[in-house]
């Protein structure tokens, strides 16, 4: 274990790992496997903490511009928005004295929950052994089993991800009606959730309204999307808001060089991806890339760390 720490240490000079976590859940969710429960989370922050220098992202951008940064500097940041995370993520964050930026979409706060969020509600209110999607243009999902629901959200989730945001909710919509659910009862973050967050000293950022996929916008949407969150949220923290998350976040799949000049244009100083790899001082401020090893042993995350530092992630050409 020494010599995979000391080749890390090699591998990390001038580089700087950002982590990527979403919801944390109080325990492990079936339906959501990919998602770390609060233990699992509290064990990888352990491993983290003891491996490298943990910075603010906003400082840690500063530091890559110059060239400065300290050995194995990480950061931590989060995507999408979730209640668990006051009283969680948050919690534990602030237990072990790290820092992290919270990249949060702002349309939940108007009555429009994160669109996967609606997607779970809706498997998981069925009680009938298969769920007719045909509705939606998918073969009827067998739903009898956990691992069923599991393997027909994971589908779900595939196809809709990327259906324009009109088509995507006027099939969520159709998909609830047929479950008898309503959007307005999925759990969301609060207004008080974000300014609990933000008050506790932990960085906010956007992640845009609605969570669509860029590349599906129309400029007039995409633009909106990526400005007024910003607005909103500066509005409830009484903060300004700096930092932008790609939705989804795969560069040339899911934005194009057009929307990293819409970012600038907005006025925030710094984007990430989900791209994975390293940034270093030659890394564009608008195209950070991120990664969140799994584990589960802390030799199988070093590992996974290191193919990560060689990791070659694809950068656009950005527009002037």
């Amino acid at each position: 274990m020494d010599l995979l720490r000391d080749a890390l240490r090699v591998a990390a000079h001038g580089k700087l790992s950002v982590f990527l976590f979403h919801k944390v859940p109080p325990c492990a969710d079936p339906l959501l496997s990919g998602d770390l429960s609060e233990a699992q989370f509290a064990r990888l922050l352990d491993f983290i903490k003891e491996t490298f220098a943990v910075l603010p992202l906003g400082d840690a951008v500063q530091h890559l511009q110059a060239d400065t940064l300290p050995p194995l500097s990480a950061a931590l940041t989060f995507d999408d928005g979730y209640p668990e995370w006051r009283h969680g993520a948050a919690r534990i964050l602030e237990e072990k004295s790290l820092p992290a930026t919270f990249f949060i979409t702002t349309g939940q706060f108007s009555g429009h929950p994160m669109w996967n969020e609606r997607l779970a509600q809706i498997v998981r209110a069925c009680t009938g052994p298969v769920l007719d999607t045909t509705a939606v243009r998918l073969p009827p999902l067998a739903i009898q089993t956990a691992n069923d629901k599991a393997a027909a959200m994971k589908q779900l989730e595939f196809h809709f991800k990327y259906l324009p945001p009109v088509v995507r909710d006027d099939f969520l919509e159709q998909l609830e009606a047929q479950s008898g659910v309503s959007a307005a009862s999925v759990p969301a973050m609060s207004v008080d959730d974000l300014i609990a967050i933000s008050n506790r000293g932990f960085e906010i950022g956007a992640h845009t309204l609605e969570h669509p996929i860029l590349g599906l916008c129309d400029v007039d949407r995409a633009r909106d999307e990526i400005g007024q969150t910003r607005e909103v949220l500066e509005g409830i923290i009484k903060r300004p808001v700096t930092s932008f998350a790609y939705p989804n976040g795969h560069p040339g799949v899911d934005f194009s060089a057009h929307h990293i000049r819409m970012v600038k244009q907005a006025g925030y100083r710094y984007a990430v991806t989900t791209q994975w790899g390293v940034a270093d001082h030659k890394t564009s401020s608008y195209q950070i890339p991120r990664f969140t090893p799994w584990g589960p042993s802390r030799t199988s995350m070093t590992l996974q760390l290191m193919r990560n530092f060689y990791s070659r992630p694809e950068h656009l050409k950005e527009l002037d």
